[in-house]
């Protein structure tokens, strides 16, 4: 091989590689997709200052680079009155790839990541509160995980007019892992025409009886996820400290989250490309009178196919 071409796949190499680090655009990208993954890419063009043909290219990057994997839709919590858990503590067991993959098995297991200190985050979707002992239980029995931490996330509380119709649940099923799939095709799969089709769509929308979102995960060669467990002290407001950190750290949050169960505690995710920029927040974080700050490196996040996503392939 010649040093030209020897130079010409090494060049090929580090355009590669810089395009699959991601930066503070496309952070920008998956958290609007996390909130409505059919949002349209003149849409997001606009609200990051690009043309659509670059935001394109933006969304077929983080498809190639497999930090998106799908977009999806389901029945939200409002449809089915389901309640989102999160179970988290440090594992016993050796392997945690396969114990989450034993876990995954589980038809409430929505989505599991693994985590510096040996610790595992397992967020469910339960039918009902009825349902959470049996399935904490389970968790720690297999997981080995002794008196796991247990999150019930904080959702509003809605009441719709009207519940999920069969044309719904056709729709939904057929959007279930193509979220963004364009309406005319939509109405090819199930039958139906585009205005109805747009119509039932409207409505689903509009009553909050979908959520369209995205799986994804973060490379870890190329970035950084670090959850921090930030404990509060007493009596703080954690509806204004919760947005404060959110306009506070907006290039690097991803979530912010509170439990309805417990007091004075916020789960907060943070991107950063490297090691040292997760530190340098976590300096900052500590200066801000917390009561602790406890941070976690996430190594995998993986998701798994739950009982939502079973009910759409029976309708």
């Amino acid at each position: 091989m010649t040093q030209s071409n020897e130079n010409k796949i090494l060049l090929i190499g580090i355009i590669n590689f810089l395009a699959s680090i991601m930066d503070e655009i496309d952070l920008i990208i998956l958290k609007k997709l996390m909130e409505n993954s059919r949002v349209t890419y003149r849409e997001l063009a606009n609200i990051t200052n690009m043309s659509v043909s670059a935001m394109h290219n933006r969304i077929k990057n983080l498809l190639d680079d497999g930090i998106i994997s799908t977009f999806t839709a389901r029945p939200s919590p409002i449809a089915l009155k389901y309640l989102i858990v999160t179970l988290f503590g440090r594992s016993n067991i050796k392997s945690l790839d396969a114990v989450s993959e034993e876990l995954g098995q589980h038809e409430n297991v929505f989505v599991i990541t693994i985590a510096s200190g040996k610790v595992l985050y397992i967020t469910g979707l339960l039918r009902d509160i009825t349902s959470l002992r049996d399935f904490s239980g389970y968790v720690s029995k297999i997981a080995k995980m002794s008196e796991p931490t247990i999150g019930i996330m904080n959702l509003p509380y809605l009441t719709t007019p009207e519940s999920l119709n069969s044309i719904d649940y056709k729709i939904l099923k057929t959007l279930n892992r193509d979220s963004r799939k364009p309406i005319i095709d939509i109405a090819d799969d199930i039958g139906l025409s585009a205005k109805t089709v747009r119509k039932r769509l409207d409505r689903m929308i509009d009553n909050n009886l979908v959520t369209f979102g995205i799986n994804w995960a973060i490379k870890a060669e190329n970035n950084l996820l670090t959850a921090f467990h930030v404990n509060l002290k007493e009596d703080t407001n954690i509806n204004s400290t919760m947005q404060y950190l959110y306009e506070k750290y907006s290039q690097n949050i991803i979530f912010c989250i509170g439990y309805s169960n417990i007091t004075n505690f916020i789960m907060l995710i943070i991107w950063t490309k490297t090691a040292q920029e997760s530190q340098i927040i976590q300096e900052k974080l500590q200066t801000e009178g917390f009561k602790d700050i406890i941070p976690h490196i996430y190594f995998t996040l993986k998701y798994y196919d739950c009982w939502v996503d079973q009910l759409l392939r029976t309708k």
